[in-house]
């Protein structure tokens, strides 16, 4: 049966074929058990502030300042501008008043000092990608553009027949909420960064990859990336039971 497209044989050892010192002895294809975890998520996006409102909370955070009458002033403007922008502040979740003067939220106080004013959007469709080995997060790189199959089946135009390497180990219950804690968040879930999520719903997915075993070090194609991918070859030899191999040497070697 025909499946999702993904990169040919014949392309894959063109680039094997372009890389220096590699005597490559054979090319598997072969599909990954990966999870994919469906959440409704409340995430955070970055915008660009206005130009007014960017220096009121520069003000908050730096200045000292916190009253309506002493930030006009400071400012040399009337107050009616700074209770306007306040209230727009208040309205996105970036200040309150809890006696009356202006305080930056965590939110606000995150926006200035990435100088970029964030905004919460609720129940935002997202999924979100682990590994089926060692249940770690999948980078965003390889979520967004990468083949994903809903089953273990993949057979190209070619005839190049993928076949799936076992069962994936059990996703823990708290692998999503490990990963919303992380501080590097962004870097497996893109600009739009959940806070929270409801209604998680677990599924098994599958990567199709190519394994080219080598006269040394074996190397693992992807879609996401136009060289060998480090990152699919570790994956795979977690799988495979070799995780001991040098894995950051053969992506330093074999490297487009």
């Amino acid at each position: 049966m025909t499946g999702a497209a993904h990169l040919p044989v014949r392309e894959v050892i063109r680039r094997v074929g372009a890389l220096p010192g590699v005597r490559p002895v054979r090319f598997v294809p072969l599909l990954l058990p990966m999870w994919a975890v469906e959440v409704a998520a409340t995430v955070r996006e970055p915008h660009a502030y206005d130009v007014f409102d960017r220096y009121l909370t520069r003000a908050l955070a730096e200045a000292g300042l916190s009253g309506i009458e002493e930030l006009a002033g400071f400012f040399g403007v009337e107050p009616v501008l700074v209770e306007r922008t306040a209230r727009f502040l208040e309205g996105i979740g970036h200040l309150h008043r809890p006696d009356g003067r202006l305080e930056l939220t965590g939110l606000g106080q995150r926006s200035v000092a990435d100088g970029r004013r964030y905004l919460l959007s609720p129940g935002r469709p997202m999924t979100l990608r682990f590994d089926g080995s060692r249940a770690e997060p999948v980078p965003f790189v390889h979520a967004t553009h990468a083949v994903w199959l809903e089953r273990p089946v993949l057979t190209l135009p070619d005839g190049t027949v993928f076949a799936p390497v076992g069962e994936p180990s059990a996703l823990p219950g708290d692998a999503v909420a490990r990963l919303l804690a992380r501080a590097d968040l962004a870097d497996f879930t893109g600009p739009s960064v959940p806070v929270r999520v409801e209604s998680p719903r677990t599924r098994q997915v599958w990567l199709p990859v190519y394994l080219v075993e080598c006269e040394d070090d074996p190397l693992v194609f992807g879609w996401a990336a136009d060289g060998p991918d480090p990152y699919l070859l570790r994956v795979y030899l977690d799988h495979s039971g070799e995780s001991d191999l040098n894995v950051s040497r053969c992506g330093d070697r074999h490297g487009p």
